[in-house]
């Protein structure tokens, strides 16, 4: 048997199991993607999976993660196995928002294309009201910066850079030629945030065929819409996940050896 873990830490990595999954079964992530939490005892670390397994469908106990240092996403433990090249994403966010949680990286093909083409993303269902009512900003790794000219976020410096374009207001930066990032004051949040940031832009894809490629002629979020919409998700949050926990539970390729995770508070408006 594996040594007792704290009732909040045994929590948060049954937690972070699960919102792996659901990330996997919601297309979000495939055999890359990831997601963090910050150490809810060490809130100077953050814990995210290892390289091996490394998928997030995968990903199943405690020894499939590691834990590092928020100031610089070095390992805490010096014989930690191998991790991912681009936690300076996770480690650099969280040491932005100090109340942030939890920190989603997709590479969503839903999402991609709005990196490529001069289209704007701004919400256009209530269910994104998060995204606010202004064009979500697009990060590009500087030239200068992309010395092995594959993309990635694999410096402090770079993850600062990302970090820096994302606000309380505006949670979602998107990553030209590669994903976006989003990020949660719970994993709850943050997979939300992820999930409907991908629905939003399947949704705009579609107008946009409607509207004959024309953004102008698209129905957008107005910014009073976007700000009630953002409180109202936030509420009622807790309704997709316990739907998002059932899905992967009863599905044969996610495994939990850590046990569920304890149901979400019910939230919803009260009208």
């Amino acid at each position: 048997m594996p040594p007792s873990l704290p009732p909040q830490l045994l929590q948060s990595l049954r937690l972070l199991i699960r919102a792996n999954h659901i990330l996997h079964h919601h297309n979000l992530v495939d055999a890359f993607g990831h997601i963090s939490i910050r150490h809810p005892f060490a809130p100077d670390q953050y814990i995210l999976a290892a390289y091996d397994p490394g998928a997030p469908a995968l990903v199943k106990s405690r020894d499939d993660f590691i834990a590092y240092r928020i100031s610089d996403s070095s390992p805490v433990d010096d014989d930690a196995p191998q991790g991912y090249s681009e936690r300076f994403i996770h480690g650099e966010v969280l040491k932005r928002f100090p109340n942030a949680k939890c920190v989603v990286h997709s590479h969503s093909d839903v999402v991609v294309p709005f990196t490529l083409a001069k289209t704007a993303v701004r919400p256009v269902v209530h269910m994104a009201g998060f995204l606010g009512a202004e064009p979500v900003p697009v990060f590009k790794v500087p030239a200068e910066h992309d010395l092995t000219h594959d993309i990635l976020i694999k410096t402090r410096r770079l993850g600062q850079a990302l970090a820096s374009m994302l606000t309380t207001d505006q949670p979602v930066v998107l990553q030209h030629q590669h994903g976006f990032t989003t990020f949660g004051d719970s994993v709850e949040q943050a997979v939300y945030r992820a999930v409907y940031t991908q629905t939003n832009c399947r949704l705009l894809a579609q107008a946009l065929v409607f509207a004959g490629g024309d953004p102008k002629a698209v129905d957008y979020l107005t910014p009073e819409q976007a700000r009630a919409c953002a409180r109202m998700n936030e509420k009622c949050q807790d309704k997709s996940w316990r739907l998002w926990i059932r899905e992967v539970q009863v599905l044969r390729l996610y495994a939990n050896e850590e046990g569920e995770p304890d149901g979400a508070a019910v939230g919803g408006m009260r009208v």
